[in-house]
């Protein structure tokens, strides 16, 4: 370029010689010019002063060209420099403003770093139930409820540790959930520490907000409760890729058990303490194509059923939460000095379609008895008419995300869902209830508006043996029809 421009220059110098012979200062004229812009740029270098006379008009020009060349050059540089600073500057408040708070069904709020992070979390379900047919000596009740009504936080410190903590506020009662801090910093660790979710199995460890059904399975409810669900303790997960996960943890009591008053005559048994571990591997994980295996179990001692010592009680209602009748009631049965439980579990995601099931059960042992075991299981397959696929990961399903949102570009999504649900306890010692056998089988239809609103749908048809509401050896059968509202954030 700096060739051409001196070859124009000095063609234009021979062919104009009294141009030339004026010897006029080409920086003096152009000096009045208008910037290039207006933008608010790094103050420019003075002009550099003018080159010597030769003696020789064309020289002269020729230097005086070159002069201005390099001013030019020299300012384009600056204006690159500027350009690439604003647009540094642009950029880093624009990731400043992102980070800081993000807004969806509830803001996360955040240092720039990412270090510190901040979000209100909360579920809201809100229950209708008709019982239809009711056969037996036990009338349950049609009635409406929160089944949960939960509000809690959760977010980052300091990069490496993560806390939760949520409370629960239906049946107009406060009740702790989670409360626990999380270190991260491990390579494919996490450790917790405080209340939570001890290992169990697939529905159990599922969020409750991705639940197929308006309830889990009755073993799965029976058997958790006596040894896993939410327990004081610490636990690692360790998941050496992305398809394999391994939990193990040792558990004391949930907070809401019952404690000492200090008073020898009013003091209670000592809390029970155990181990829980849980292994899943998914042979095959692609995207729509799934199929998940697992194992779970628990050991544990010193237990407890009220203020009884070594007892233990399993119970649990037909799939329906607005009633309090149980279906399966073992009563308490005495002298359990340990329970020992182990449960398998499957799953596999085709295309829309999923199918899961699990089967468990529990040892009692009673030295000074005759030992006990008690078994349950469920399977269900599920269904997406919209084309949806459940997501899973970490060992556990995932949000579900409709292709198409209500009230946003579609309907949302719709999935019809069937499952069969057993739990046996016709092993219960005579001490406390001999019986209780206990069946379902419910039909769902799931709408969901978006990730985090749904209206789900089930006919609960149920039976059981000797049920423990009912008179020895008179049977209940009913069915119910109920229906949930479900928003999480």
């Amino acid at each position: 370029m700096r060739i051409l421009l001196l070859a124009g220059a000095s063609l234009l110098a021979f062919s104009t010689p009294a141009f030339a012979q004026k010897g006029e200062d080409l920086t003096a004229t152009e000096s009045t010019e208008t910037p290039i812009d207006s933008l608010v740029v790094p103050e420019a270098e003075a002009a550099p002063a003018a080159p010597a006379s030769t003696g020789d008009p064309v020289l002269d020009r020729l230097n005086a060209l070159e002069a201005r060349i390099r001013q030019l050059e020299a300012r384009n540089a600056q204006l690159e420099q500027a350009a690439e600073l604003n647009e540094g500057r642009l950029q880093s408040v624009e990731t400043r403003a992102a980070k800081a708070a993000q807004f969806s069904w509830a803001p996360t709020i955040a240092d720039t770093t990412g270090n510190f992070t901040f979000k209100p979390r909360g579920v809201v379900e809100f229950d209708a139930v008709a019982f239809l047919e009711r056969k037996g000596g036990y009338d349950y009740n049609n009635g409406t409820g929160f089944r949960r009504a939960r509000i809690g936080l959760e977010g980052t410190a300091l990069k490496w540790w993560n806390y939760r903590i949520e409370v629960d506020f239906a049946g107009n009662a406060v009740n702790l959930l989670d409360a626990y801090l999380q270190y991260t910093k491990i390579p494919k660790t996490v450790i917790t520490l405080g209340q939570h979710k001890a290992p169990f199995g697939l529905e159990a460890n599922n969020s409750d907000n991705y639940n197929t059904f308006l309830e889990r399975g009755m073993f799965t409810n029976a058997f958790g409760n006596a040894g896993a669900e939410r327990r004081i303790g610490i636990s690692a997960a360790y998941a050496p890729q992305e398809t394999l996960n391994v939990a193990v943890g040792l558990f004391g009591d949930n907070e809401s058990i019952s404690r000492s008053s200090g008073a020898p005559v009013t003091a209670t048994p000592d809390e029970s303490r155990g181990v829980n571990g849980r292994a899943t591997w998914e042979p095959v994980f692609d995207t729509g194509k799934i199929v998940h295996l697992g194992v779970s179990g628990y050991y544990r001692t010193a237990l407890k059923s009220g203020d009884v010592e070594d007892a233990v009680r399993l119970s649990d209602r037909p799939n329906i939460r607005v009633d309090n009748g149980n279906i399966a009631d073992s009563g308490v049965i005495t002298g359990v000095e340990s329970l020992r439980y182990f449960g398998a579990e499957a799953a596999g995601v085709f295309g829309p379609l999923t199918v899961a099931g699990e089967a468990g059960r529990i040892w009692l042992d009673r030295p000074s008895l005759s030992d006990e075991h008690f078994t349950g299981y469920y399977a269900y397959a599920s269904y997406f008419l919209t084309g949806e696929t459940r997501p899973f990961r970490g060992g556990n399903f995932d949000r579900v995300r409709p292709f198409k949102e209500l009230g946003k570009d579609g309907l949302g999504a719709f999935e019809v869902a069937l499952r069969y649900d057993h739990l046996n306890l016709e092993n219960t010692p005579a001490l406390a209830r001999v019986g209780n056998d206990a069946t379902s089988l419910t039909a769902g239809l799931n709408w969901y508006f978006n990730p985090y609103a749904k209206l789900m749908f089930n006919w609960v048809h149920f039976w059981g043996d000797n049920t423990p509401l009912d008179p020895i050896g008179v049977d209940t059968k009913g069915d119910a029809l109920a229906t949930r509202l479900h928003l999480d954030f």
